[in-house]
């Protein structure tokens, strides 16, 4: 056998030739062995001290077996239970493999099967607490970050943002574990998703954010769903798969639609049944998840081209919330940008000088393709153009406008002053009647390349 030193083992059974023939053969490879005769002297054990392995005959006296292994899980969930059993036991042995024990062993129990069941436990329980000091770890990430609160969830004062509260409310209150979460790239889709989960879920449960187009396709399953050791070339060790990670918290799949048609089953599958088995695994694993997909393309669509399962989009959408682009909700802009600045000076002990009215009236004249992203960015490379001083127009940097700092795409604001505020067709013609219509001279007045005016000129009719 090898080497078990260090090892605390348990074994409970009522027949002494086990204790005297299994005891002694784990005690003399090298593990702490303690042995008990019954299930009361067993549940004072396991709360007085902590084991890696328990060997447990379920068929004892006065025992509720299941009952036994609920309060296992309860005191210690990282604990491996291996039950042992007679001819007439198999079938409780197998019951209670759908209550998370790693093994069984049939009686009379031979020694080169111990090793092996043992060895195997044994690289469970580490499995275990590896994931819960990778949890514990995430989590206090996640709180650090909720109370620093660097990515403004739900700032905005429009009367959409306030509907999207109520939804985030009622998918909580309702205990919700499959959401689905549609909207354009960039306006918050996994802004959301935290906020469901830190709503939802305990302190230090797990967040993890899963990017499905970056998962290499020939390793997608064993990233989501783990992999056994020996399962391909290059599996050494057992892996836990992402599931497995936020088991007890969230998953959160962004980009859901980019899933290939096999892992879309496995999908599928794990979300009726809350189970799944490994790659190269035989055995089911059961996790407690909530289960938030996000995607840019509406997933009816993706249905009907046939590179979606109909039955999985049901499945994902018991919960659904849409996200409306930043240029549908103006009335949020300015307090999202004026949050974005905030967070940037207090991140660099900058005193935050805000925007001018100039600067405002630009950033909601603007439609901010990117949404709330773009936004960010927008205001983080102003707040660095303005130095100590407010934010101005001219700090303003927009994807339209990068050949002339200070334009804004859709502004009616023109050089010398003058603000019609009759759209942007009234803009361009204003610059035009004060160039006499030389149009190279209207697109540095308006602050946009002479290409952009050119179309512009063209799109909107202007002779």
């Amino acid at each position: 056998m090898a080497a078990t030193s260090a090892r605390r083992i348990l074994l409970v059974d009522d027949e002494e030739i086990t204790h005297e023939t299994t005891g002694a053969y784990l005690a003399e490879s090298g593990a702490m062995v303690r042995s008990l005769h019954d299930v009361n002297s067993a549940v004072r054990e396991i709360h007085r001290a902590d084991y890696d392995l328990m060997l447990v005959d379920l068929r004892m006296p006065g025992m509720d077996g299941f009952k036994f292994l609920d309060t296992v899980q309860q005191t210690q969930p990282e604990l491996s239970v291996v039950i042992i059993t007679g001819r007439g036991g198999m079938e409780t042995a197998i019951q209670a493999l759908r209550f998370g024990v790693a093994d069984f062993l049939p009686k009379p129990i031979e020694f080169l099967e111990l090793d092996a069941v043992v060895e195997k436990a044994f690289r469970l329980c580490e499995l275990r607490r590896d994931r819960r000091r990778l949890r514990e770890t995430i989590g206090g990430l996640q709180k650090a970050g909720k109370l620093g609160d660097a990515n403004g969830t739900f700032v905005g004062i429009s009367r959409a943002t306030d509907v999207l509260r109520e939804q985030v409310r009622r998918s909580v209150t309702v205990g919700c574990d499959s959401i689905l979460i549609e909207g354009e790239a960039g306006s918050g889709k996994e802004v959301v998703a935290r906020e469901i989960h830190f709503q939802a879920s305990p302190e230090q449960s797990p967040f993890i954010a899963v990017s499905c187009p970056a998962l290499p396709d020939a390793l997608v399953e064993s990233e989501l769903f783990g992999h056994a050791k020996g399962a391909f070339t290059g599996a050494t060790t057992d892996r836990p798969g992402y599931f497995e990670m936020a088991d007890g918290g969230t998953l959160f799949l962004d980009q859901v639609g980019d899933l290939s048609e096999a892992v879309q089953a496995k999908l599928l599958r794990l979300l009726e049944t809350r189970t799944f088995r490994c790659v190269g695994g035989a055995r089911e694993t059961v996790v407690n998840v909530r289960v938030i997909a996000a995607t840019n393309k509406p997933l009816a669509e993706l249905v009907r081209k046939g590179s979606f399962r109909a039955d999985l989009m049901y499945r994902l959408n018991v919960f659904s919330i849409s996200l409306l682009p930043l240029r549908q909700r103006r009335d949020d802009i300015v307090p999202i940008a004026e949050h974005f600045l905030d967070s940037y000076c207090r991140g660099r002990s900058r005193v935050n000088r805000g925007f001018t009215e100039a600067a405002r009236q630009g950033l909601l004249a603007y439609d901010f393709p990117g949404n709330a992203r773009e936004l960010r960015n927008v205001v983080e490379r102003a707040a660095i153009l303005s130095g100590e001083e407010p934010i101005a127009r001219e700090h303003l940097i927009l994807a339209e406008s990068e050949e002339a700092p200070g334009a804004v795409r859709g502004a009616s604001l023109v050089p010398g002053g003058l603000d019609r505020g009759d759209g942007e067709r009234d803009s361009i013609v204003v610059a035009l009647e004060q160039s006499r219509w030389n149009r190279k001279q209207a697109a540095s007045m308006l602050g946009m390349p002479y290409s952009t005016l050119r179309y512009k000129i063209d799109k909107l009719g202007i002779r």
